[in-house]
């Protein structure tokens, strides 16, 4: 299978004096970069500012604006990148205790016909894990969306600083979890089996 990879188009200037603007405007520009013209574009979707949190973890995320240029929906049921070994469709949950928690998106992304679907900081966003290595503000990071379609599209996303929305991973608390109940059990199993060998020794 061929990968179709976006090719970069020039935004209108309408659009381009808005996202100045509003980069202009926002009370955020301390910690969230400004919105910038760069469009990616394929036959299906356009990815508009497409970016990637720098890092030197082993984790970050993806994010930009995929707007469905076409008459049908379309659902993204993966992503992968060269530099993780792992990636995944994530949400943000809030949870009653206003803290947010990350989790994988069943299903996948589905972005309705001529309809956009963001992906941002604190809201859903494309995950990167086990890192093979760090992420420089400036670097250029390759991502492949895969659709229900069976077709791959790649698109390249600028490393950028940022250092909001900082949320947890929530099957790390359930794998955390699970390991424990895993290891009781087996130290039960083990008590077990030397209480049967003791009683046999003294039969």
């Amino acid at each position: 299978m061929t990968t179709a990879t976006l090719r970069r188009v020039v935004a209108p200037a309408i659009l381009i004096s808005a996202l100045v603007l509003t980069g202009c405007a926002s009370n955020a520009t301390e910690t969230e970069p400004e919105a910038g013209t760069d469009i990616q574009q394929t036959d299906v979707f356009t990815i508009a500012d497409p970016w990637i949190k720098a890092t030197d973890t082993d984790m970050t995320g993806v994010f930009g604006t995929i707007s469905n240029i076409t008459d049908e929906d379309f659902t993204i049921v993966s992503a992968s990148a060269d530099i993780a070994d792992m990636t995944e469709l994530h949400e943000t949950i809030v949870q009653s205790d206003g803290s947010s928690v990350m989790q994988e998106i069943e299903g996948g992304i589905t972005v309705p016909a001529r309809e956009d679907y963001v992906l941002e900081p604190g809201g859903n966003h494309i995950m990167l894990m086990s890192l093979t290595g760090e992420i420089l503000p400036g670097d250029t990071v390759s991502v492949t969306l895969t659709t229900d379609s069976g077709e791959e599209y790649e698109f390249d996303a600028i490393a950028k600083e940022y250092t909001g929305a900082q949320e947890t991973y929530a099957p790390e608390h359930d794998h955390s979890e699970h390991e424990h109940e895993h290891e009781h059990e087996h130290e039960h199993e083990h008590e077990h089996e030397e209480h049967d060998h003791s009683e046999h020794d003294h039969e």
